[in-house]
């Protein structure tokens, strides 16, 4: 079959990316997000004859094979990871090329470039933050938001779906088998929701208060700040500059580069008001590494995975991205004796390394909570129903008040804490009694349950007849995204065992309940309750009382009401429920003898339906359905499993789908080479993973691993056992379109049996339905990757020589010379492109890998980076000095060095 003549994807893939820290580290986490950027932009990019062409060929050759659609739509990253991530959600949304993103690490990258001037008199660091690594950013950025694939269907990998009208109203799907729904909240006004994250640490930290058991406030600081960029920003021209503060402030590597400047409320100095792009908003300060409290940036990932809305079933994948498994560059030794006591520089250098490479276990642990919740609450659901279908009241009144009463206060208590966050930041109240002690947040949240109390809130008892409908359009969009997941939870588990009549039809009622979904409120809560809060700071005397005087304030109880629905969206809120109910029906007419509540744990949707169109067991003859229930009865009966769950679990809605975890490092394996770890492949693990950064060889060398490594983890994640086995099911020869993708055939352990007798990989796709599948295809996936990785090293090696012939002519150690001989012999014109098919040969001779320091100790180029570093810490030392006989014996020994520096350089 032609690729005009493909299926269209029926499947997708979403993959949140999380980037950790790691200094020069960041140069190989640049090539993996080269290749996501190749993946996404695959199906949607205009063929071509260039490199890049050919290896979004390859890809989407096998995203054809397996009717995928990929995207990434939530990125996360700290310090020089956040580069990265600022780079890939540009170019995400916008659809562009990451292509110049290896240009930005191999010129802005090195540290000749990045050292401060030898005359600067009161260095604050030893490298250019604002100079260099900002201005370089900025370059980067533009130069990303200006270079737009040809041939994309849209920008930001997010196609409309045939069918409906906007995009919000597509839902979050995707589990293993079955699709999941997620009810949770998200602006409309940005209808793409790819999100970017950046961590930093503010140096003063903001507020941060808890109420303990006695109704007292205890006091806190934060320092963790937390940068968000939405799709909409990313759109914009004017963002790229708060973009790139962003990414230069996490940055901010102490000592290395100086604390970053970040404005709040309004630009300052040049430098863009970064409130609007900040999570929680402190007051203008500096920042620093993000890396110092949130090395691995796993949680913000986490916390948006599922804003982004699908129509297919999906898979969620969190792709943890750290070069090296465990992080360790250096051999094994023995335990340390009782005197065997650290001087003061390696205990600080652990010390801080201890902090700035945080163990993950507490965020994996939130993810395998997460997953657990998951499965928790759809149990507690069927649970639910197969009581109700028994016997069991869900829909008492004393339930649906306890209901009311959590809805209403929990829309108080958000005012209530926003409000308190930003008097606390402010410094509302006199000196000795700051906002914030005792019952102000108490107050705060009894206030704003009697503005609503006395708005529209929603009805303590529920009407009988039609009049139900707009008496649940009341609660709003919460109760309504709850409703949806549900019933959009019971269509695609019932589509999933029907016939492909039923089917179709029941993918219809999908689409039906997904265009009913209004619009959402464009409310902003924190934007309502600043002004109230600032005239209140402006103008209440420093004895009065701030709270009481926010309390009685019209606009705060503007900003209040605000968070209900208003009178006009009521319609349409209720025409929601209509047709959420009209579906319910629909499934029954489809499934009329499933409507018995059985106890089959494999079939959790028949309880499901069989109490929400009220068939309790044995109240009929088995097989008739009996007269359907009316619509107001479907809705009133989903209101009280809803409400019922609302009234047992947590506030938070826990959304319904599984997240696969995938930790994408340089210890892996190919076919292409015999280095699997990182140890063996990396030169930024040296030198405190500083050590990329001292020739543009070794950037490129880690780079070109980054690509190949990113290759075989995508592959891998790619050929899921499950999509494969479906496919052989419907008659797809599997394995011989493996072979066209792969390029050669396939090795032992695949297709036939391993060396040692072991069944072949692939056995699963033609063994019976029982069978079981395996995790996932290790030996496939790095077969089917040998392909693409082959036109990578292709691409890649002729700037591997390139940049090491350039840092032969600066000075460097001349230890690529055995490959750069076999190279240029081979291809002597630079402009030459390289046979696939001869790479093996030229990537096992390019060792660049292997240089280190030591080899470099006595390169010019060494020499004269150690003796300008060594001037500019002379220069930074002296200026701290508090004493001025230090200052002259740093200043003596800085003029010494710079001397040095010069004629090392002359000679």
């Amino acid at each position: 079959m032609s690729d005009d003549a493909q299926p269209a994807p029926d499947t997708e893939l979403r993959i949140a990316v999380a980037f950790t820290g790691g200094l020069s580290l960041a140069v190989w986490m640049g090539g993996v997000a080269r290749e996501l950027n190749l993946l996404t932009t695959a199906t949607r990019a205009e063929a071509s004859g260039t490199p890049a062409g050919l290896v979004r060929a390859r890809y989407k050759r096998l995203l054809d094979l397996l009717r995928l659609d990929v995207s990434v739509d939530v990125l996360s990253g700290t310090s020089a990871g956040g580069i990265n991530a600022a780079l890939l959600g540009l170019a995400t949304v916008r659809g562009c090329d990451l292509g110049g993103l290896r240009s930005l690490w191999l010129d802005e990258g090195g540290l000749g470039t990045l050292l401060r001037d030898l005359d600067e008199p009161r260095p604050p660091s030893l490298l250019q933050g604002e100079e260099r690594l900002l201005r370089g950013l900025e370059k980067g950025l533009r130069t990303v938001f200006e270079d737009q694939v040809k041939g994309l269907d849209r920008v930001g990998g997010l196609d409309q779906v045939k069918g409906l009208d906007r995009v919000e109203d597509l839902d979050t799907g995707g589990g293993d088998a079955t699709p999941g729904l997620d009810p949770s909240p998200r602006s409309d006004s940005d209808p793409d929701p790819t999100r970017v994250f950046i961590t930093t640490t503010f140096l003063d930290g903001m507020p941060h208060p808890f109420r303990d058991d006695y109704g007292s406030t205890v006091h806190d600081r934060d320092h963790r700040g937390l940068f968000r960029f939405t799709a909409d920003a990313l759109r914009r021209r004017e963002t790229i500059g708060a973009l790139a503060r962003a990414a230069r402030s996490s940055a901010s590597y102490p000592v290395a580069f100086e604390p970053a400047f970040i404005p709040v409320g309004e630009p300052t100095h040049r430098r863009p008001d970064m409130g609007p792009h900040l999570v929680r908003q402190p007051a203008t300060q500096f920042c620093a590494d993000g890396g110092l409290l949130a090395n691995r940036p796993i949680g913000p990932a986490l916390q948006a995975v599922f804003d982004r809305p699908a129509t297919r079933q999906v898979r969620r994948v969190l792709a943890y991205v750290v070069p090296s498994a465990d992080g360790a560059a250096e051999p094994t030794v023995p335990p340390p004796l009782p005197d065997d006591v650290p001087s003061l520089g390696p205990v600080l250098l652990k010390v801080f390394g201890v902090v700035t490479s945080q163990s993950i276990s507490a965020e994996l642990s939130a993810l395998a909570a997460h997953n657990e919740r998951v499965k928790s609450r759809l149990r507690a659901e069927t649970r639910l129903a197969r009581m109700a279908v028994r016997g069991a009241d869900l829909g008492d009144e004393e339930l649906r008040r306890e209901h009311r009463a959590k809805h209403i206060r929990s829309l108080a208590r958000a005012v209530a804490e926003e409000t308190l966050g930003q008097m606390i930041a402010g410094g509302a109240g006199p000196d000795d009694r700051r906002v914030g002690f005792g019952p102000d947040l108490d107050r705060l949240t009894t206030g704003a349950v009697t503005v609503i109390e006395s708005a529209a809130p929603p009805p303590e008892t529920l009407p009988e007849g039609a009049d139900v409908f707009d008496a649940l359009a009341r609660f709003g969009r919460l109760l309504l995204d709850a409703g949806k997941a549900t019933v959009l939870r019971l269509l695609r588990e019932s589509a999933a065992q029907a016939p492909a009549d039923i089917r179709t039809a029941l993918e219809e009622q999908v689409g039906k309940v997904h265009a009913a979904m209004p619009r959402r409120s464009t409310s902003d809560l924190r934007g309502s309750v600043r002004p109230v809060v600032e005239a209140v700071l402006g103008r209440v005397p420093p004895d009065d009382d701030p709270v009481g005087t926010v309390i009685r304030s019209p606009g705060w109880a503007d900003a209040i009401t605000g968070q209900l629905p208003a009178a006009r969206e009521l319609p349409a809120l209720a025409d929601a429920w209509r047709t959420m109910a009209g579906a319910i029906l629909d499934t029954r007419r489809h499934f009329p003898r499933h409507g018995r509540g059985e106890n089959d744990q494999d079939a959790q949707w028949p309880a499901l339906l069989a109490y929400l169109v009220g068939d309790s067991t044995g109240a009929r003859p088995e097989g008739e359905p009996g007269d359907p229930p009316a619509p107001d009865s479907v809705a009133r009966r989903l209101f009280d499993l809803l409400a019922a769950q609302r009234v047992i679990f947590p506030d938070e809605q826990a959304a319904r789908q599984r997240v696969e975890l995938i930790q994408m490092s340089a210890d892996t394996r190919t076919l292409l080479d015999d280095r699997q770890t990182a140890a063996q492949k990396l030169t930024g693990l040296q030198l405190h993973h500083f050590g990329a950064f001292f020739k543009r060889s070794w950037r490129a060398n880690d780079w070109m691993w980054g690509r190949l490594d990113g290759a075989g983890w995508l592959v891998h994640v790619l050929l899921s056992p499950q999509r494969l086995k479906q496919l052989a099911d419907e008659g797809v020869p599997v394995g011989e379109r493996l072979r066209e993708i792969a390029g050669t055939d396939a090795p032992r352990g695949v297709l036939t049996a391993g060396p040692g007798g072991e069944p072949a990989e692939l056995a699963f796709l033609t063994a019976g339905a029982s069978a079981p599948l395996p995790a996932s295809l290790p030996q496939t996936s790095m077969w089917v990757a040998l392909g693409l990785q082959r036109l990578i090293a292709a691409e890649e090696l002729p700037c591997v020589a390139e940049q090491a012939e350039a840092d032969q002519k600066a000075g460097g150690a001349p230890a690529a010379a055995d490959f750069l001989r076999r190279y240029r012999r081979r291809y002597p014109d630079s402009r030459q492109p390289v046979d696939p098919d001869t790479v093996d040969e030229f990537l096992n001779a390019c060792r660049i890998s292997e240089e280190t320091f030591r080899r470099e100790k006595d390169s010019r180029l060494l020499k004269h980076t150690v003796s300008h570093a060594a001037v500019v810490t002379a220069n930074a030392v002296r200026a701290t000095a508090d004493r001025w006989s230090w200052r002259l014996l740093f200043g003596g020994v800085s003029r010494a060095l710079r001397l040095a520096h010069t004629v090392r350089r002359r000679t």
